[in-house]
């Protein structure tokens, strides 16, 4: 390899020591994605012995440029990933791979594309490992520094992964066991922090105008349209307690008031259908989960109906319950999405 390529290509790689995920160590500071990279190795190379006719070689080779194309579009949380993403990721290491020589950019290509099929096992052990490593990093840090979907994750995420082996299987429920640990010896309920109500009289009717007036659709509204249009349909609302400490919730809540972080409101007959309108989270409090917290709690009490919901940005997080687009979105500024009745 000529001496300037493989400079070049070092000097990409070199990103990943620089873009940060969203994971925090011990130290309470935000990991790499090198960090994790070579932690994901010292996994894999822990664990080879548990597979004996696995190509473990492969495995290490997969684990280490697993997350190469990050170098380019840094780290996204795997909560808020959409297809969109992971399309623009995989563009990335197109263009990362073509900078090299044809043999050494045959070999990547060929476990990208292997580790994006998932049907080899060493491919089904390096998405495992990989969540897992996710897993025990955040059992690691303070658990002040989990954001409040984190609780639910660390139970849930992986687990699908990990049912390819038995051994990985067991690996995981361990990992679980000391996520239940640490939440119960903290002391620490994942809804201590924030709370959702319904009604009008619970919502905060200066709160819900700030929100809405932060957004394109309804920045001209004026607090008694908005106080009527909570009459006629059924409002929710997110809040934080007062007093909620910085770590865990990026922002503190204002002091002695709960604050009211979160908003949407449905129109239903209770019966066959609900249309889903103005749901807003406030802008700091955004990519933390919160939109997730409360999205599930309107589908969990109405996501057996037919819905409805329109929106310009957020078609991959409505994709994530069952809302698929229709009309001809090219053409349209604004996208229309319904759901079956389950």
């Amino acid at each position: 390899m000529r001496p300037e390529t493989l400079l070049d290509f070092m000097g990409v790689a070199e990103h990943l020591k620089c873009n940060m995920r969203h994971s925090r160590m011990t130290d309470h500071r935000r990991e790499s994605v090198a960090e994790h990279t070579y932690r994901l190795c010292v996994f894999a190379w822990l664990v080879k012995e548990e597979f004996p006719d696995c190509d473990m070689d492969k495995v290490m080779k997969m684990c280490l440029f697993h997350d190469l194309g990050e170098a380019l579009t840094g780290d996204i949380p795997a909560f808020v990933k959409t297809d969109d993403d992971r399309e623009t990721e995989g563009d990335a290491l197109t263009l990362l791979t073509a900078m090299l020589p044809g043999k050494e950019r045959q070999e990547l290509d060929e476990l990208f594309g292997e580790l994006e099929r998932e049907e080899t096992m060493e491919a089904k052990i390096v998405h495992a490992l990989d969540k897992m490593e996710t897993l025990i990093q955040h059992n690691e840090a303070d658990i002040a520094t989990w954001l409040p979907l984190e609780y639910d994750l660390q139970m849930t995420y992986g687990e699908k992964e990990c049912m390819a082996d038995p051994y990985l299987t067991k690996l995981r429920e361990v990992i679980r066991q000391i996520s239940e640990d640490k939440i119960t010896a903290e002391g620490e309920d994942r809804e201590s922090s924030y709370y959702i109500r319904k009604d009008i009289e619970n919502m905060h009717l200066s709160e819900v105008t700030d929100l809405l007036r932060s957004t394109e659709w309804a920045e001209d509204r004026t607090e008694e349209m908005i106080r009527k249009s909570m009459e006629n349909s059924c409002p929710y609302g997110l809040f934080l307690k007062a007093g909620t400490g910085e770590g865990r919730i990026k922002e503190s809540s204002m002091a002695g008031k709960d604050r009211q972080i979160g908003f949407a409101r449905v129109l239903t007959d209770g019966v066959t259908t609900f249309y889903l309108m103005d749901f807003v989270i406030e802008e700091k409090y955004r990519s933390q989960g919160f939109g997730t917290i409360l999205m599930d709690r309107i589908m969990k009490e109405n996501g057996h109906l037919y819905g409805m919901l329109h929106t310009k940005d957020a078609k991959a997080f409505y994709e994530k319950y069952g809302f698929r687009a229709i009309g001809d979105t090219k053409t349209t500024e604004e996208i229309y999405m319904e759901k079956p009745c389950s």
